[in-house]
């Protein structure tokens, strides 16, 4: 019975993250799809396998107060990040194959 549960929440945990669900709404479908939402390619690389376009968006993650649930006179508070995700999209006949998510987290001074 452990098991079964063990592997139901593997699958959950699978099929449910950030990577499964990017490859389940853009493969099988066209470039201009992904240029629609994250704009034109910043780099392009020709391989055998297809060609590769590199996508970067950006955002800036607000500061924020951590919740410690008690009353304290200096409050813990998060520092201002800039979130950079790297899209990294596989296209073979104008139709994507794969797709990969790199983000990178960097504190601002």
């Amino acid at each position: 019975m452990r098991a079964l549960l063990f592997i139901v929440a593997l699958v959950v945990m699978v099929s449910c993250g950030s990577q499964r669900m990017l490859q389940k709404t853009y493969i099988g479908k066209p470039l201009s799809a992904m240029e629609k939402e994250l704009g034109e390619a910043k780099t392009v690389f020709n391989k055998k396998s297809g060609d590769v376009y590199i996508f970067e968006k950006v955002e800036m993650l607000k500061s924020t107060e951590i919740s410690q649930h008690k009353l304290t006179l200096d409050p813990m508070v998060t520092p201002q990040v800039r979130k950079t995700s790297h899209y990294k999209v596989t296209v073979v006949d104008d139709v994507i194959t794969k797709v990969e998510l790199e983000e990178i987290y960097e504190r601002n001074k």
